[in-house]
């Protein structure tokens, strides 16, 4: 008898965790289903089964969406990296260039960025639609440069004019591209020969001017010094000129004949110094 009842609190038991469980479950189910986390940089636009969309966006947090359904989007910066876009440049060489940009959606377009990708992630619009804007603007501002002026003296000039053609691209969409990194373009062994060549040649032209100018600067400067002392010993020689006077003459003149003795004929009678 005892067993029995035993057996029925075990089985009155059994049930009551099962129904707890069921019940716990439920209300996770539930709230990952009536439930969204908006992540920390991102808004959600919330829209029906039936696609309509809300008016209003979802800021960063756990939201009351119900049977709705959320896409989120990034508005604040995100670094994608477009691996080996192939280019060619205005002299036909081909290359690889890997290229990384920072971007986010502006925060007052984003339910017309919905309306205009639907409900496509934000890493499939990466992958797809916006890469393929910056290999178009890629192309276009590669082929204006030769291969030479790309992985050189104006690979930064290049760069700028990718960020601004693929600003131009994407902005009305609704995305904001904010920087754009060019990569080193990646040319076959021969190329790169010629390319090291050439740099090479450069560098050696630039030496050989730096050289000269040097020369130069030390000859202009010898001769300078030569101008310079010059016009010190003319100055010299004209103050020495200036103070020569009618009296220090006389002076002079007198102490010589107090040294040397000296004739002097007035009116036709010598006077005959008797020093020595």
């Amino acid at each position: 008898m005892n067993e029995k009842i035993y057996d029925k609190n075990s089985i009155k038991k059994i049930k009551g965790l099962m129904i707890g469980l069921l019940v716990i479950i439920l209300l996770v189910g539930g709230f990952l289903v009536f439930f969204e986390k908006i992540e920390n940089g991102y808004v959600g636009v919330r829209y029906s089964m039936n696609g309509g969309v809300r008016d209003q966006t979802l800021s960063q947090g756990v939201k009351f969406v119900g049977l709705d359904k959320v896409t989120q989007y990034p508005i604040r910066l995100q670094t994608v990296k477009a691996e080996k876009l192939n280019l060619a440049t205005e002299d036909g060489k081909a290359t690889h260039v890997s290229i990384t940009y920072a971007y986010k959606v502006d925060s007052k377009k984003v339910s017309d960025v919905f309306k205009e990708f639907g409900s496509i992630s934000v890493e499939d619009i990466e992958a797809n639609w916006l890469k393929a804007q910056l290999l178009k603007s890629s192309r276009s501002v590669v082929a204006r440069y030769s291969l030479l002026d790309v992985t050189g003296s104006k690979s930064t000039e290049v760069q700028q004019s990718i960020l601004e053609d693929f600003t131009k691209a994407v902005e009305p969409k609704g995305f904001l591209v904010e920087d754009v990194a060019f990569g080193v373009p990646d040319v076959d062994a021969e190329t790169q020969k010629s390319i090291d060549e050439i740099i090479k040649a450069g560098q050696e032209k630039e030496k050989a001017i730096l050289e000269a100018d040097t020369a130069k600067t030390k000859a202009d400067s010898l001769a300078y010094q030569k101008v310079k002392a010059a016009e010190a010993e003319a100055e010299a020689n004209k103050k020495l000129s200036e103070s020569i006077s009618e009296e220090l003459i006389k002076l002079k003149e007198v102490e010589a004949r107090l040294e040397h003795g000296w004739v002097e004929v007035q009116t036709g009678q010598a006077i005959v110094d008797t020093n020595e």
